[in-house]
């Protein structure tokens, strides 16, 4: 028996036991189950609730292989769908790969759900977030797509991976596969419930505060900006429901990427880009400096500028060239936010 699935097994019984109105419309114990793991997924990944994450389930009859499906925020004409297809077995030795029937259903989803054009049969609750999807399609909007395939198991097999190969051949950099499990789950539970470090800062800043916000505006060197997420790692963006879609997966993170590594155009970076948002309970620094501050920083999170942040910090592990991106900053806005304050995240 694996260690993580028995966790992960103990916490759905939690969730059908504590609220099994939720999954009145199972007739089978081991649907209800697999709707409860899935739930869980959705709740872990995006950081939401459980209530929350009911209202992206999507799975029943006729929901073309999507058990729940998230469309994210529109942004310079491109927007993000993230689709969950759940499988989940009585099998705790987390060995079980994911079906490769699954898999080849969720690249003919592909081929159903982003074609505004194309007739297709779904259920009530899949429907209006297909519409909307297709709506934005035809108003000129470009999707990229994660498809999250969960299980209690092992990642595809070798055959199954050739599905997932000629989607991407078809489609590109737009679409995204994603394996998540019960390690994935307990590695993001285990996370420091919050980051409490020291932001390395470059130049003159200012520091001002209003309407009980103390705001922070800096510059921060690509290097700075590596080292914190190779250091935190995602626990930085737990308030960021925008997850990141890859190094190529869009055309602004290539553009990042493209810059970085242009000896010519690096040391513009600052000037390209919007930089970033921090939010935190409390910073602080030597205000007797007159630049270069050294910012300590109580539960610091990326509110924006996630793509940013990992763009470049897959930009500078995969390069040997050290000279890349040391010429190059960002822009850093950090807001202290009082208690009051805070519901601004939501």
């Amino acid at each position: 028996m694996n260690i993580n699935a028995s966790l992960i097994d103990q916490r759905i019984t939690g969730i059908t036991e504590s609220w099994p109105e939720w999954f009145a419309g199972y007739n089978d114990t081991d649907k209800k189950r697999s709707a409860a793991f899935t739930l869980l997924c959705v709740s872990i990944y995006f950081n939401l609730s459980l209530e929350e994450a009911l209202e992206l389930l999507t799975d029943g009859g006729n929901d073309a292989g999507v058990d729940a499906l998230n469309i994210g925020e529109l942004e310079d004409d491109a927007f993000t769908v993230t689709l969950f297809q759940g499988k989940y077995k009585r099998d705790l030795s987390g060995e079980a790969n994911f079906p490769e029937n699954g898999v080849q259903k969720a690249c003919n989803t592909l081929q159903v759900l982003f074609d505004p054009y194309r007739a297709v049969s779904l259920n009530k609750k899949i429907e209006p977030k297909i519409e909307e999807i297709r709506s934005l399609i035809r108003d000129g909007n470009i999707p990229a797509v994660r498809v999250m395939l969960c299980n209690n198991g092992s990642q595809w097999t070798e055959a199954a991976q050739h599905w997932i190969d000629r989607a991407k051949k078809e489609y590109g950099d737009k679409v995204q596969f994603v394996h998540f499990n019960h390690d994935s789950i307990v590695q993001i539970l285990q996370r420091p419930e919050q980051v409490d470090t020291t932001l390395n800062l470059s130049g003159k800043a200012i520091d001002e505060s209003m309407n009980f916000m103390r705001v922070f505006v800096g510059r921060i060197a690509v290097q700075e900006i590596a080292r914190l997420f190779d250091l935190y790692g995602d626990a930085l963006l737990a308030k960021n429901i925008r997850r990141y879609l890859g190094l190529h997966k869009n055309f602004v993170n290539k553009g990042i990427r493209d810059t970085l590594i242009n000896s010519e155009q690096s040391d513009k970076f600052y000037c390209y880009n919007n930089g970033i948002t921090v939010v935190c309970d409390h910073f602080d620094y030597n205000a007797f400096q007159e630049s270069n501050y050294q910012l300590q920083i109580k539960n610091m999170q990326v509110i924006n500028g996630g793509q940013t942040c990992k763009t470049i910090q897959e930009t500078l592990k995969e390069t040997s060239n050290q000279a890349v991106g040391k010429q190059a900053y960002a822009m850093i806005r950090i807001y202290q936010l009082a208690d009051t304050q805070k519901d601004i995240l939501h």
